[in-house]
């Protein structure tokens, strides 16, 4: 039987075959100047724009924190503000004053006690009638307001002492001596009088003030003022006149001094004045002795 064999088929799709060479070289570049693959890692550049507003950043903050610490610090030596200098000069107050600013606590806005050093300064200077501490905000230099009473009259009981407007008794006269050409009042009641004692009330001080004003404007010369035992009464002596004048300190002072200049006037016309006294303490009656 012949052989018959099946004629081969040339390959079919899918069937073609090819020869091919294993690639067991590569190529490479040369050229150094030759571009950088963009997907190579690169090292980061060093921003010096960056770390110099860092830094900048830094100094501000620090001197924002210098700005902060000195605007809350206080300098020992405040600056004085004065309503009167009839008892002492702005020097010798800042003198006194000027210490109480050195403690820790009152070197700094935040724990600085306005209450603590106002009320040392009214115990150093009883004539001060109030006084406030004004903090500034940027500055270190505080300021005082100290509103000082005005001197009255000289008070002669125990001792000699300085009176002001509001009653009280602000310093030995000895102390003061510019002060010396101040009416005397005498005290007759025992009281015991002493630096820093209200010794009579501010409405006793201005019934006084408003005699002294009057007599002066009618050219009376006064010389001297008394307080008798007997509660409310004010006795006064001119230097022109043997008799004394009473007045009640719980009444109208215009009413009174205009009765006694009244009085005054009528006495040196007729040529017969009192030997001993003078009674204008009952509105619209004159007693006289």
């Amino acid at each position: 039987m012949p052989n018959l064999r099946q004629p081969s088929l040339p390959p079919g799709r899918g069937q073609k075959t090819y020869n091919r060479k294993l690639l067991t070289t590569y190529y490479r570049s040369k050229n150094p100047t030759a571009p950088s693959s963009p997907f190579n890692k690169k090292t980061p550049k060093v921003r010096s724009r960056k770390i110099l507003f860092g830094a900048a950043d830094i100094i501000i903050v620090i001197l924002l924190l210098a700005g902060l610490i000195y605007s809350l610090l206080l300098k020992p030596q405040p600056k004085l503000v004065l309503s009167d200098t009839a008892y002492h000069s702005a020097s010798a107050y800042s003198d006194q004053i000027s210490p109480l600013f050195n403690g820790f606590k009152n070197r700094n806005k935040i724990s600085f006690d306005e209450n603590s050093v106002v009320a040392a300064i009214q115990k150093k200077f009883p004539e001060v009638q109030s006084a406030r501490v004004e903090l500034p905000f940027f500055s270190e230099q505080p300021t005082v307001w100290l509103n000082i009473s005005k001197p009255a009259f000289k008070l002669v009981s125990n001792g000699t002492f300085i009176i002001d407007s509001q009653g009280l008794a602000v310093a030995q006269a000895s102390t003061i001596p510019k002060l010396s050409n101040l009416v005397t009042l005498s005290d007759q009641s025992g009281f015991r009088a002493g630096v820093g004692q209200q010794i009579l009330s501010s409405q006793a001080v201005g019934f006084i003030n408003t005699v002294i004003a009057q007599c002066r404007q009618a050219k009376v010369s006064i010389a001297s003022f008394s307080l008798p035992p007997l509660a409310q009464e004010l006795d006064m002596r001119t230097n022109d006149a043997p008799y004394f004048v009473k007045f009640y300190l719980g009444g109208d002072a215009l009413d009174q001094t205009g009765q006694f200049l009244a009085a005054r006037q009528k006495f040196s016309k007729a040529q017969d004045t009192p030997n001993q006294y003078l009674d204008v303490r009952v509105s619209g009656k004159i007693f006289y002795k």
